[in-house]
């Protein structure tokens, strides 16, 4: 009986080493920050409310790259543009419709600046006071 405990701790700690692996599937992966965002919009039923089906550029920008001319041409529609021109051509005007349909719209960003501060530092001290009393 003692064999099998002493395999099971090692196939468990062979499937925990697995579990951590990256391969190279020739696939670009989301950015994590991006994804968080698809879900919240989801959750939300963005989707439906939304001509453009989300309120983020960059998520829009990546469904503009998978869409077909005929799907590209249907948004325009639904958007209330004139699709004409070349496939580039409905993409700019795509673009330009979200950029001003979403212009001072609250939206998420995926980064935010990072600020390290010293609390040895009497400039950083002052600041760091001035925080705590917000």
């Amino acid at each position: 009986m003692a064999k099998k405990s002493v395999k099971k701790s090692v196939k468990s700690k062979k499937s925990s080493e697995l579990d951590n692996l990256t391969f190279a599937d020739g696939k670009v992966h989301e950015d994590p920050e991006i994804s968080k965002v698809r879900e919240l919009e989801k959750a939300l039923g963005m989707e439906k409310s939304n001509p453009f089906g989300t309120s983020n550029l960059e998520i829009f920008k990546t469904k503009l790259s998978e869409m077909t001319n005929i799907d590209m041409q249907h948004l325009c529609e639904k958007v209330g543009i004139f699709a004409s021109g070349s496939r580039q051509d409905i993409k700019n005007k795509l673009l330009r419709e979200f950029k001003s349909t979403h212009k001072g719209s609250i939206h998420l960003t995926s980064q935010q600046p990072v600020m390290d501060l010293d609390p040895n530092n009497p400039e950083h001290q002052k600041l760091l006071k001035i925080l705590g009393e917000i």
